[in-house]
């Protein structure tokens, strides 16, 4: 995925993602997106048949995940 795509995902805040969106966003896969809305650590909601989540929730979530790895390996 290329930055102005990226850039788009993340200018949308008040849009909704696909899953696909979310992960490329996240720098992750489809299955993990799924892994991670099933542990409870990012939320979503159903659009007919298709998950959804809110752009501006996933690039908050990203931030903090960079944050704490960060954080992990300054104390390593």
């Amino acid at each position: 995925m290329n930055e102005i795509t990226l850039e788009a995902e993340v200018n949308r805040p008040h849009q909704d993602l696909t899953a696909l969106e979310a992960a490329r966003l996240l720098g992750v896969s489809k299955l993990h997106v799924i892994d991670l809305l099933e542990a409870g650590e990012i939320d979503y909601h159903m659009v007919g048949s298709d998950l959804m989540f809110n752009a501006a929730e996933i690039a908050s979530y990203k931030s903090d995940r960079e944050h704490r790895d960060s954080e992990s390996l300054v104390s390593a």
